[in-house]
């Protein structure tokens, strides 16, 4: 480096008067120009750069307009223009916290409400916000028991389903290990829930469809007929068809010759048995009226008019104990209509 200094030097073009090194240190030099870097050894080494200038500061962040009524900002009044009245009341204006003031787009008040809304405002009825607190409070839950025999029949899903609107139980719940079902509720549905198994129950002793448990549940009441047929299992015995209105609800089986079904044998009783039709419950039920019994798949129905049973598609309906014999009796077909 010393050389290439002595041969600058050298050079005519320089002019006579030259800065040694230590006033070229010595110099002032503007910040952002031409400068000399510091020196890392004995020997003078130019070098030339350019300092950039400081980045200008950031913009300072634009303050967020709040909302009227929020961070103390005050709220304008509401103020009415005429030709501008509004068609809705402000919810939040009559619960005291509109932030929209004079800006809404709802009114705040009769006066400022359109004249064909007003009446709907000032004549609109009084309402209370509904408690449901007391609902857990409420519920009860009781086991009730089915027959054996009729778990597989009784308990299903769809019966369930029967129950659950039937009732408006809360929840039902079949254990068919113990054969019972459990019922939450209130009490009333309770009671209701109890009744409705009550009378499944028991005409499902004498046999149990799915169409049978849903007429007993849920009843159809629009029917105004019933179309009765009796298919003879004996040959002693003649097919029957009879039609049973509100008006001619019933018939009657046996040995007596007013008898709408005239039927002889060594056990039927005069008035061995009476069919009915009962529009109020949608369904047809038979009764027992003889001495010696009458039989519905066979088993026996209750005795003397005791109580009714129904009467399904399908069943077999005998007048006397099979276990004594052939079976005497028929086989019913229903058509409700």
């Amino acid at each position: 480096m010393a050389d290439f200094a002595s041969w600058l030097y050298q050079q005519n073009e320089w002019p006579n008067e030259m800065w040694s090194q230590a006033q070229f240190a010595q110099q002032e030099w503007p910040e952002a120009g031409w400068h000399q870097p510091p020196q890392d050894s004995g020997d003078w080494q130019p070098q030339f750069g350019f300092t950039p200038a400081p980045p200008a500061a950031p913009p300072p962040a634009p303050v967020p307009r709040m909302p009227p009524g929020v961070g103390g900002e005050p709220v304008p009044p509401q103020r009415f223009t005429p030709g501008t009245r509004k068609r809705k009341l402000c919810i939040h204006h009559e619960s005291g916290n509109c932030r929209y003031g004079s800006d809404c787009n709802f009114a705040h008040g009769l006066e400022d409400l359109a004249e064909d809304c007003q009446e709907a405002v000032t004549k609109r009825p009084q309402t209370e916000r509904m408690d449901f607190t007391g609902l857990e409070a409420g519920r009860l839950t009781k086991s009730l028991t089915v027959p054996q025999d009729q778990v597989s029949s009784v308990m299903t899903p769809s019966t369930r389903e029967l129950l659950l609107e039937v009732t408006g139980a809360y929840d039902i719940e079949w254990v068919k290990q113990k054969r019972s079902i459990q019922v939450t509720g209130t009490a009333a549905q309770l009671e209701k829930a109890e009744k409705a198994l009550q009378r499944v129950v028991a005409h499902c002793n004498w046999g149990a469809t799915e169409a049978k448990i849903r007429s007993i549940l849920r009843p159809r009441l629009d029917y105004k007929s019933a179309r009765i047929r009796l298919a003879s299992m004996a040959p002693t015995l003649k097919d029957f068809t009879k039609t049973l209105t509100s008006d001619k609800a019933t018939f009657s089986i046996g040995t007596d010759p007013t008898s709408a079904l005239r039927v002889k044998g060594p056990l039927v009783s005069r008035s061995h048995a009476v069919v009915e039709f009962q529009p109020d419950k949608g369904s047809v039920y038979v009764v027992d009226t003889s001495t010696n019994g009458t039989f519905l798949n066979g088993k026996r129905l209750p005795p003397k008019a005791s109580a009714k049973v129904m009467l399904s598609h399908g069943d077999e309906l005998l007048l006397q104990d099979p276990s004594q014999g052939a079976e005497f009796g028929y086989m019913v077909n229903v058509e409700l209509s």
